[in-house]
């Protein structure tokens, strides 16, 4: 993680849209690694693993992060994975034909 601070406008690049969820003092939200973009500095948070092996090997790298808040947290819509698997979707007929 990457604590930023500071006045001015910060880029911030992620694969879909991007979600605000507004945690009140002592609300807990569980989000995905693959999912969290950024959270308030008033918020607290704890990385923890989710499931067992198998949900590590099938699912990806089984953490979740807990955060309670106050504070903001920003949650994006899709992950890295989905994206290239949507890409490879529209590339794959293209690589196949060439490949002929």
């Amino acid at each position: 993680m990457i604590k930023v601070t500071g006045d001015g406008a910060l880029f911030i690049n992620t694969f879909g849209a991007i979600d605000k969820h507004a945690l009140k003092p002592g609300q807990t939200l569980i989000v995905d690694n693959f999912h969290l973009v950024a959270f308030s500095d008033t918020c607290n948070y704890k990385v923890t693993k989710f499931g067992g092996l198998k949900e590590t090997l099938l699912g990806g790298e089984g953490l979740v992060t807990q955060i309670t808040g106050p504070g903001d947290v920003y949650i994006q819509t899709k992950n890295l994975r989905e994206f290239v698997e949507w890409l490879w979707t529209l590339i794959e007929p293209r690589v196949r034909a060439r490949a002929r």
